[in-house]
């Protein structure tokens, strides 16, 4: 079952204000499911077909490509082994609730594979009510291809709403996904921030 959707709020980045930083994860913690959790994070798996070879979300390997920052292997991974042979990837990532305001913004540095020609693809999901499950109520605030040429590229997305206890989420969502597959190889997350818009007086 998949969540249910109200209107995309915004599709794109927003970087052109001084904010306030309020949360931040570096990844250069641990980021195995456990550790993850540890951090007040939920992980699922809502692909088609039964789990593949790795985790929705795991460590990530320099041997693949460096982390944005910190160590090699400080960043957060998902890959086309989220599911067998040739399924749908949903692998979500909710961070833990806030007290978001209207207008705060969701920022992560996101790449994949140089070259790369599987065009894999994040959404990115808020509720307003701090809902834990992906089949409950999301808005969809933005999606985007995940960038290839071999740079991490910083994304931002506006809350379209007001929640005491408020979450983002970061779905690697592919369709046609799998080892067999067209549309899905390897995705790295990396220095997220939550951080509000600084109101100068007039």
């Amino acid at each position: 079952m998949f969540p249910k959707l109200k209107k995309p709020f915004e599709t794109d980045s927003i970087n052109s204000l001084p904010n306030i930083i309020y949360y931040s994860d570096s990844f250069n913690a641990a980021n195995d499911t456990t550790s993850l959790k540890n951090r007040g994070y939920k992980v699922f798996y809502r692909g088609t077909g039964p789990q593949g070879l790795t985790a929705a979300w795991f460590q990530g390997s320099s041997i693949v490509f460096p982390a944005f920052n910190g160590s090699s292997s400080g960043y957060v991974a998902a890959n086309f082994n989220a599911v067998t042979s040739q399924n749908n990837i949903d692998n979500w990532l909710i961070l833990p609730s806030k007290n978001i305001v209207k207008g705060d913004s969701l920022f992560f540095f996101s790449r994949s594979i140089l070259d790369s020609r599987f065009p894999d693809s994040i959404r990115v999901m808020f509720s307003q009510t701090g809902d834990s499950v992906p089949e409950a109520l999301w808005t969809e605030a933005g999606r985007f291809k995940v960038n290839t040429n071999g740079s991490w590229q910083r994304k931002g997305f506006r809350a379209p709403s007001t929640g005491t206890k408020a979450r983002f989420a970061i779905r690697y969502n592919v369709v046609n996904g799998g080892p067999s597959g067209i549309n899905s190889d390897y995705i790295g997350i990396d220095s997220l921030t939550l951080e509000r818009p600084i109101i100068f007086p007039k």
